[in-house]
């Protein structure tokens, strides 16, 4: 997802669209080969923390560097409004702080050219 090679049908159609009409714009048609994508499979008990990270897309800290990490309050705000018990907080929290290492990590490697 951070590489952005996730996308839903209707995002990956909307900019196909888009994409051929600016080609044809220019006087372009495009061929496109099929891609095949694996499937992203979540088990059960990660789908919560998993949704409560798509939600936090809009917490994120950018400075000249880039994304920095998420705002911390943030996301005690999105976790509360998704009424996250008590009893998970904790453990759904280093979930997401697991998530947004993984996710800085793998946007250094695309910036960085790995």
């Amino acid at each position: 997802m951070a590489l952005g090679l996730v996308e839903s049908g209707e995002d990956e159609a909307l900019r196909r669209e888009l994409t051929e009409e600016a080609a044809a714009g220019i006087g372009f048609r495009l061929r496109r080969a099929p891609v095949a994508c694996e499937a992203l499979y979540l088990w059960p008990e990660n789908v919560p923390s998993w949704n409560l990270f798509q939600a936090m897309s809009t917490q994120w800290m950018v400075g000249m560097a880039g994304a920095t990490g998420l705002n911390y309050p943030g996301v005690e705000v999105v976790m509360r409004k998704a009424r996250v018990k008590r009893c998970d907080e904790e453990r759904i929290f280093h979930e997401i702080q697991c998530m947004e290492r993984a996710t800085l990590s793998a946007w250094r490697e695309k910036t960085d050219g790995k």
